[in-house]
């Protein structure tokens, strides 16, 4: 794979061409390699052209990805490790022994008990699918009850309720007032997720994202803009595992 010196650090890229493409496009990968789609080849000094002239969002990008990976909060599920939930890192506490599988919260920490004898033999997915279940559940209540309670301050009414299985949005709003959520965000402080329902909320006031419509979201949400820096800033940290 070859590199470029950038920001004094080699750094790997890809070159996929797209002839379809009018404009180059810059993607920064999980593995801080960079990928450039292009609808044609590119020589050598143009690629550091484009380096040179995303410098800026680039550092931003591959900073983020450092943070993100110097970060422990939700990068396993393990006796021992971090997951976020509420917006607090509780500590994870894995047991074995009992005769169904339960999670217990307590302040701080997140007790996991398996139907197993032996936690060192459990399979890592025997806890995943346990912890993720536990928070889409947890989702589920909370989001049932908050969105009730918001949709009679904002005075609407939704159809349906829906906690969804996703990677790329955080909620969404249907023309026939269903909304959904993503169930992750159960691991946002309670502020961001009031903001998240606040949004959805108000498109049935208002279905786009016209200036009416962030009047709307204010109204109810005055720090909704620091909500939704707090979601750009840490979505993939909720993303990262499960």
């Amino acid at each position: 794979m070859p590199t470029i010196n950038f920001n004094e650090q080699n750094i790997h890229y890809t070159l996929r061409l797209d002839k379809r493409r009018k404009n180059i496009q810059l993607r920064v990968l999980p593995t801080a390699t960079v990928e450039i789609i292009a609808p044609g080849k590119l020589t050598s000094a143009e690629i550091e052209h484009i380096f040179t002239a995303k410098s800026r969002w680039l550092t931003g990008r591959l900073n983020k990805l450092s943070s993100l990976a110097a970060n422990p909060v939700n990068q396993q599920l393990v006796s021992g490790a971090q997951l976020l939930y509420k917006g607090e890192p509780h500590t994870l506490t894995v047991l074995s022994g009992n005769s169904k599988p339960e999670v217990v919260l307590k302040p701080a920490e997140v007790i996991v008990k398996l139907p197993i004898n032996n936690t060192e033999a459990a399979p890592v997915f025997m806890t995943e699918q346990i912890v993720k279940a536990w928070l889409i559940d947890q989702a589920g209540k909370l989001f049932l009850d908050k969105t009730k309670d918001w949709a009679a301050v904002i005075g609407v009414r939704p159809v349906r309720i829906t906690i969804k299985d996703q990677k790329t949005r955080w909620g969404s709003c249907s023309s026939l007032g269903n909304i959904n959520y993503n169930w992750r965000i159960i691991m946002a402080p309670p502020r961001v997720a009031d903001y998240l329902i606040i949004h959805e909320l108000c498109h049935m006031l208002v279905p786009n994202h016209s200036v009416k419509f962030w009047e709307q979201v204010s109204r109810f949400s005055p720090d909704y803009q620091e909500c939704r820096k707090w979601l750009t800033d840490n979505g993939k940290l909720l993303s990262r595992i499960l």
